[in-house]
């Protein structure tokens, strides 16, 4: 094979157009061409990077007799060639597509948060005005804006996960980053830290002060009005605090998922898809069971105690997972 079939081979293995295999070369689209084509070579500058764009050996491409006897690689090393490698221009592809979907993100979380809000204020209002506003009228526009605020969190959510569906291997498939990549990435992720870490303390905050309004409202037997009003206001800040750690959960896992390599060990790995899987489970029980004391039973002196609790197991639980993990 000679070295205008291998440059086609590996393009295509990786995924890539001429015009993006030719960007990371800093030549043209027509360079690439021509060297597909066997009308041209690469200076050995070009070669050189093609070989860690690739990750191969400069040897792979050079020598056209190198397939000959490249099945007598040992197995280790034939599975250490064929473990995917991110460059220094895919990581930051990769960051950069995740920074971008993440206010939208962030929208279809708030969305699904605050969907039943419009409901609680209008069956509220058309108690007392129910000459001008019909239970029954409130009722359909709130259930219409209930599910219009789903079905639109929802298909955001989707688009989310199109848009970031190349990079799912960085989740699943064993990978190494080329020289730089590391660097850079943690360059990053000590930099976001320095806001995420007050940001996530703000939104824990908003969830512990969230019920305040409610508590206040009925030790002082507020107008049921005002009560109403404050379960709204619980929903808006339960939602910024939600929107808040979506923000900077999702940034920081784009930092994390490329250098997790390191980080991680197989059984940490493991853990970590059953901590993913389960939190999200467990805060929907959370917040459903603090809704259901609140607004099914008025019992929010109750409910009041619900996130710092749910707070302190969830923590105990991640505790007990990193025993079992560093067991392993």
């Amino acid at each position: 094979m000679i070295l205008a079939d291998k440059i086609i081979n590996e393009r295509k293995k990786n995924g890539w157009s001429q015009e993006e295999l030719a960007e990371m070369l800093s030549v043209s689209r027509q360079s690439v061409s021509k060297w597909e084509s066997a009308q041209a070579a690469p200076d050995l500058n070009r070669i050189i990077k093609m070989a860690e764009i690739f990750g191969v050996s400069t040897d792979y491409l050079l020598k056209d007799d190198y397939e000959e006897y490249k099945e007598e690689i040992l197995d280790g090393e034939k599975e250490s060639i064929n473990i995917r490698k991110v460059s220094l221009e895919e990581a930051n592809r990769y960051i950069n597509v995740v920074k971008k979907n993440t206010p939208s993100a962030v929208i279809a979380t708030v969305l699904l948060t605050l969907c039943p809000v419009a409901l609680i204020e209008l069956s509220g209002l058309s108690v007392f005005l129910d000459n001008f506003f019909p239970v029954t009228v409130a009722t359909l526009i709130g259930l219409l804006t209930l599910f219009a605020c789903v079905a639109f969190g929802v298909i955001i959510w989707v688009f989310v996960e199109v848009k970031e569906k190349e990079f799912s291997y960085l989740n699943k498939d064993s990978f190494e980053t080329l020289y730089g990549v590391d660097g850079m990435v943690k360059e990053k992720k000590k930099a976001f830290d320095t806001k995420r870490v007050p940001l996530q303390l703000f939104a824990i905050l908003l969830f512990i002060f969230c019920p305040v309004g409610i508590l206040t409202a009925g030790l002082l037997d507020a107008d049921p009005l005002i009560i109403i009003s404050m379960v709204s206001l619980l929903l808006i800040m339960v939602a910024a605090g939600v929107g808040i750690f979506i923000y900077t959960i999702r940034i920081n896992k784009s930092y994390v998922n490329l250098l997790k390599e390191e980080m991680l060990t197989p059984a940490q790995k493991k853990a970590q898809r059953i901590r993913s899987g389960l939190s999200g489970a467990y805060w929907c029980i959370v917040a459903a069971t603090y809704l259901l004391l609140g607004l099914a039973f008025n019992l929010w002196h109750l409910a009041g105690v619900i996130f710092p609790v749910a707070g302190v197991i969830y923590a105990a639980a991640l505790g007990i997972v990193k025993i079992f993990v560093d067991k392993d």
